[in-house]
């Protein structure tokens, strides 16, 4: 039986087509879609309690991953958000709330008795992770060329790929940067990707709308479960993890995976030291 993965995600775009996206990368692993949860880090998590109840997003985000292997569990589950821009500075502090998170999630969950917490917590520890993508997938994209275009964009993207590490995205395109900010107009419906500066720059979803359609900035023309699902489904992770030293969250994943399931790591290189201590891990397998 080939080994299994189960994947928990927050956006559209990864719950359409990520499992799909790792397979071609690792062919003998199945791999299953188990939850799509509400992300937690669209606000700083510096501004997150200390002390949450069972009620905040980060601690249903928690509650996912430990409810994964309480029966009948797959060789490993992999909950992933954005890291975004907001949070972008810190990563390790998103990382250490999640573990904190699961922590206190088994220490407080009602167990049917003892016997079952300790089987529960050590297969999270053994089974379950945490990832990053950052600032957000669609920054893999500007990697590939034919990824943007399969996503929708009728214009070439102004990124160097070979001259910028892909989790600090930046464009300098004057026409994206140069247009007026709407971002005061916008409505919760129809959010502009005309923002304010610097974040315009450093937003790689944003420039993706631009390049789908730059003389709407409400454009809906970029749709995450279609073009976004069809660009990451064969996404060519090669050329994102062309340079060793860079995109280490996202390396991270991928050594993860390789390290459970007992197979190469495909792309070698330097992972993010906040997803990838495995030697020190303490509550799940890599944090």
């Amino acid at each position: 039986m080939s080994a299994s993965v189960g994947l928990i995600v927050t956006g559209k775009c990864e719950q359409k087509g990520l499992c799909d996206s790792l397979a071609r990368v690792f062919p003998e692993v199945r791999f299953e879609l188990l939850d799509r949860v509400e992300s937690f880090t669209s606000a700083d998590v510096r501004e997150l309690p200390e002390a949450a109840g069972s009620g905040t997003t980060l601690d249903k985000f928690a509650a996912s991953l430990v409810a994964a292997v309480e029966e009948e569990p797959p060789d490993l589950v992999v909950a992933i958000d954005d890291l975004e821009l907001v949070n972008a500075p810190h990563p390790e502090l998103v990382a250490s709330r999640v573990r904190d998170a699961v922590h206190a999630h088994l220490a407080r969950h009602t167990w049917t008795s003892e016997a079952t917490r300790d089987k529960v917590t050590q297969r999270v520890r053994e089974r379950c992770s945490f990832h990053l993508l950052a600032p957000m997938i669609e920054a893999y994209f500007f990697a590939e060329p034919e990824a943007l275009v399969r996503a929708g964009a009728g214009r070439p993207s102004q990124v160097d790929a070979s001259s910028i590490d892909l989790e600090a995205f930046v464009t300098g395109d004057p026409d994206f940067l140069n247009h007026p900010d709407v971002a005061h107009k916008q409505s919760p419906k129809r959010k502009s990707w005309a923002i304010p500066l610097p974040e315009r720059a450093r937003h790689p979803k944003h420039y993706l709308r631009f390049l789908c359609d730059p003389t709407n900035p409400y454009t809906d023309r970029y749709v995450e479960t279609k073009g976004g699902a069809e660009a990451l489904r064969k996404l060519d992770w090669a050329r994102v993890f062309a340079h060793t030293e860079r995109v280490r969250l996202a390396r991270s994943l991928f050594e993860d995976i390789a390290d459970r399931l007992g197979v190469p790591h495909p792309f070698p290189g330097q992972g993010h030291p906040a997803t990838a201590d495995f030697k020190n891990a303490r509550v799940l397998r890599n944090l």
